[in-house]
């Protein structure tokens, strides 16, 4: 991902603070999170359908940044940088320069030597550099250069030392990251500045020689122990070859070499000799400089400056990145969760596609091939009653999505935290309505119905009606007939056995007695809803218990019997509701069963709780909230033993 150099130094110094502030005591944990919304939401308002670390990468690091400036002078100073640099690196070769200029003599202050020992230094050491530079050119080093290698060790090291302020451990986490990325850029940088220095410098020593000469007469000549005019004119033709070779410069002879021996030459040869070595000086070392200076500042600026958003030094970014996920059910009754989008305040999204559009990932049940559109995602197997059975075996879909996406862990684990809580807090209002109702139905009739067996049967068919619509609104299913539409749905009454049906608890006790009416109409309800809807639910808990309802309270003695079918037909109208269309129509006579006895066990080992509860004189509040604990035990317990067998089942290996 190509950046600008400002765009890289904000998001290194984001990434310094993200990891040298793990107290985040300068940018804190919400600011994170809001800078990471912020950048989420202006990805989306872009058009960016999936965000990932790259759509959001810089404008989060900014926002952080900024605020990390606003709060440390030293922070500010690494995000703004001022121009130190660009005043340094304009400096020095003036400096250079400054110095090549002030040097008093190059030899002695009135005589020149042929063979001057310090122009001959000058001109070794360039030498030297372009030998040392073809070199690496022909044979490049495999790690960076040692100078940048030993400064970043040493940063770290400095940055990570005891007792240092978290500014400074920031600043130096920095700094090493920054030359990590720009180590090439700041070798062109360096490399550009020392060219362009020893430019000046050789420029500056051919001035000194030349404005010196204006106000002192050189005697040139030259003087050695050991060496002869024929082995100094030997030296001079090879020194002065390249001047003879472009320029056409006469070189010196071998009798003005002899002649100038023990510095016997008049001013004109010192002339000549400037001249000569001003020539060599901007052949040598100030031409090539300033070629090498241009060439380090073209590289630099065709420098790009890249970040790659699948490094790890972005796991944080990633982690704290909201999911983005579509995925495919593939298997019957997958409808049932199809519209069950869930989203979290971070901005995390899960969806499940449909067939003409690419997933994530596809869980799937059955041994049909997917669809085209979904081949290419990875496909994992797992089974509809290991997660699509119940609400409460729906964590288990998460699980086979990590395993899957293990990129996007850390949203599926916000993902499944939402749907944790999205499924508690529509459990908690269904108990809340159940409550409710159960209170209602529990409440003395009305003055002008006592003793109207008939009237007292019609309000509770009324207040069943009302239970069934809140509940079909909490799970998102459509409204059901009214009371004076639902003679249709009403099925004709069981012809079962009136003996009693004793039920088994999980104390050994006995459980009350249920008319076999009644004991028809609840598997009616459960098979009615499972199978064929929630209105043919209603129907069945209208039809088959409102007239047990009405024979009960035709009995003085009957009303904790009453109290207590109440509650059994709550209790799995409720559980129809909430697995409406999810179990196979194979199970469905099985589960309604189990339910029933489930249900009226239950029931019946509350019973005595149950009925205090609901009789409980007080605030109105109170009282719902006694009754709505108990259900809480009773109903989990329901659940939990009714799919105990698929949410302790060994998950399926992947497809």
């Amino acid at each position: 991902m190509r950046v600008t150099l400002p765009q890289l130094r904000t998001v290194l110094l984001a990434q310094s603070i993200e990891q040298v502030d793990a107290g985040r005591t300068l940018v804190s944990q919400a600011d994170w999170d809001e800078a990471t919304r912020t950048a989420v939401a202006a990805a989306r308002q872009r058009g960016a359908q999936r965000v990932g670390a790259g759509d959001v990468v810089l404008e989060r690091a900014d926002t952080v940044a900024r605020r990390a400036s606003g709060r440390d002078t030293t922070v500010a100073a690494l995000h703004e940088p001022g121009a130190a640099w660009r005043w340094l690196a304009r400096g020095l070769p003036l400096l250079a320069l400054a110095m090549g200029l002030a040097i008093d003599r190059i030899a002695n202050a009135h005589r020149v030597d042929l063979l001057s020992p310090p122009l001959l230094i000058v001109l070794a050491w360039n030498l030297c550099v372009y030998l040392l530079m073809a070199w690496r050119a022909w044979r490049p080093p495999a790690t960076g250069l040692p100078l940048l290698q030993g400064l970043r060790h040493l940063t770290r090291r400095l940055g990570t030392g005891r007792g240092r302020g978290l500014a400074a451990r920031i600043a130096a986490d920095f700094h090493a990251r920054w030359w990590a990325h720009t180590a090439d850029l700041q070798v062109q940088r360096a490399a550009r500045v020392l060219h362009l220095c020893a430019a000046a410098w050789g420029a500056g020593i051919a001035l000194s020689l030349l404005l010196r000469g204006l106000v002192v007469r050189y005697q040139f000549g030259w003087e050695s122990t050991f060496l002869d005019a024929a082995q100094v004119h030997a030296i001079v033709s090879v020194l002065f070859w390249p001047l003879a070779v472009l320029f056409g410069t006469a070189p010196f002879t071998l009798q003005e070499i002899a002649a100038t021996q023990n510095f016997a030459g008049e001013g004109a040869g010192g002339s000549r000799w400037v001249w000569m070595y001003v020539g060599l000086l901007a052949l040598v070392v100030v031409l090539p400089r300033l070629a090498l200076a241009a060439w380090a500042r073209w590289r630099e600026a065709r420098w790009q400056a890249r970040i790659d958003p699948g490094d790890a030094a972005f796991d944080a970014l990633r982690a704290a990145l909201p999911g983005d996920l579509l995925i495919g059910l593939h298997g019957p009754l997958a409808d049932v969760l199809h519209n069950a989008a869930v989203q979290t305040p971070q901005g995390d999204r899960l969806q499940f596609g449909d067939a003409r559009q690419p997933v994530d990932a596809v869980l799937a049940w059955t041994t049909d091939a997917p669809p085209p559109a979904w081949q290419g995602a990875p496909l994992m197997a797992l089974r509809w009653e290991d997660f699509g059975a119940s609400w409460v075996l729906e964590p288990a879909l998460f699980d086979r999505l990590t395993v899957a996406l293990p990129a996007h862990q850390h949203a599926l684990g916000r993902l499944r935290a939402a749907w944790v809580e999205r499924n508690e807090l529509r459990f908690h209002q269904s108990l809340q309505a159940l409550a409710r109702h159960l209170r209602e139905v529990a409440q003395p009739a009305p003055s002008g119905e006592t003793g109207d067996a008939n009237a007292q049967s019609a309000r509770y068919a009324q207040q069943v009606q009302t239970l069934d619509a809140a509940l079909r609104t909490l799970h998102g299913q459509p409204p059901a007939p009214l009371l004076h539409e639902s003679n249709a749905l009403l099925p004709a009454m069981r012809r079962t056995s009136t003996a009693a049906l004793a039920v088994g608890t999980s104390a050994g006790a006995a459980a009350g007695a249920a008319a076999g009416a009644k004991a028809g109409a609840l598997i009616d309800i459960g098979t009615g809803g499972l199978t064929l809807g929630a209105g043919t639910a209603l129907g069945a808990l209208l039809g088959g218990t409102t007239a047990w309802v009405l024979r009960s309270l035709q009995k003085r003695d009957d009303g904790d019997a009453l109290l207590r079918h109440a509650v059994e037909a709550a209790c799995t109208h409720y559980l129809v509701i909430a697995h409406l269309e999810r179990v196979p129509p194979a199970d469905a006579a099985r589960l309604a069963e189990r339910w029933r006895a489930e249900v009226t066990g239950t029931v019946a080992a509350h019973g005595d709780a149950l009925a205090a509860a609901l009789r409980r004189t007080g605030p109105g509040d109170d009282a719902i909230q006694a009754v709505q604990a108990l259900l809480h035990t009773m109903l989990t317990g329901i659940l939990r033993r009714s799919f105990a067998a698929a949410a302790t089942a060994a998950p399926a290996d992947a497809a």
